[in-house]
């Protein structure tokens, strides 16, 4: 009697994906640079535009201004989200197209805003969409590195969206401030997040380790599904099976003669 060894076949660390992860998360590298220095461009004037109590006058702000800066903001914005868009996986293309489409009726809202009041719900309603739209995106892109940058931009303005909900009495001075304060903490994880995903496929490319296609839907989505049914296709065990019975000469429904020794 014989006995076999039995085979032990190694499995496939999620960490032998990671280049493929890693080239993936380099194409929104751009993008996200982009977006990261107009939030931090608009953060920086709305939240350090003087303010000084000897001049009553920079202690409050026409809602009018208000109105052309923000509308000024998201127009570029949506701009920027369609650029991010199409370097996007396919799975997550949706929810970035989502938050540039969402721009548009804020900005129609923010036309007709003439008090206060008016401009805080345009401006709450947005940042809650799109709060909600930047944290479904973080769920299509978590399998990459760094999708934690897409989660702290959602809480930032969800969180934005909330105190603007809440903050009745706001002044459109106040409510410009807190909106510049949310692009600017979101600006900054972009363009932090941005550098380091470019940075990344840099060095990938260094080491000729860059893989020539990233956009398919199943690698973007998980780059470990596609490695498990790479090495699923290359065992073949249920699929040579099946080939060796169709061969079989005992079966009475193969057609293949069968040749007897004298």
């Amino acid at each position: 009697m014989s006995t076999e060894d039995p085979r032990t076949e190694s499995t496939p660390s999620r960490n032998e994906a990671a280049p493929q992860a890693i080239a993936a998360a380099s194409r929104l590298g751009w993008p996200m640079v982009v977006r990261g220095i107009l939030g931090v461009a608009f953060g920086i004037v709305t939240v350090f535009w003087p303010r000084d109590a000897i001049n009553p006058a920079q202690l409050s702000l026409p809602t009018e201004v208000v109105d052309h800066l923000a509308i000024g903001y998201l127009i570029l914005f949506a701009l920027v989200l369609v650029f991010q868009a199409v370097r996007s996986p396919l799975n997550v293309r949706t929810a970035i197209y989502g938050q540039a489409v969402i721009a548009i009726p804020a900005i129609v809202f923010l036309f007709l805003a003439d008090h206060p009041a008016e401009l805080r719900a345009a401006l709450s309603i947005w940042a809650l969409l799109h709060g909600a739209l930047e944290f479904w995106a973080y769920r299509q892109l978590r399998s990459q590195p760094m999708a934690s940058d897409f989660l702290i931009a959602s809480g930032v303005h969800v969180l934005l969206g909330i105190i603007l909900v809440f903050g009745d009495g706001m002044e459109a001075l106040s409510i410009l401030g807190f909106t510049g304060a949310a692009t600017l903490i979101a600006g900054v994880i972009f363009i932090i997040g941005g550098y380091s995903r470019l940075s990344k496929g840099r060095q990938l490319a260094k080491l000729g380790a860059l893989p020539e296609q990233i956009d398919t839907p199943a690698e973007a989505a998980d780059p470990a599904d596609a490695t498990d049914r790479s090495d699923a296709a290359a065992s073949g065990a249920p699929g040579a099976a099946d080939a060796d019975d169709s061969e079989d000469p005992d079966d009475p429904d193969n057609d293949t003669p069968v040749k007897k020794e004298p």
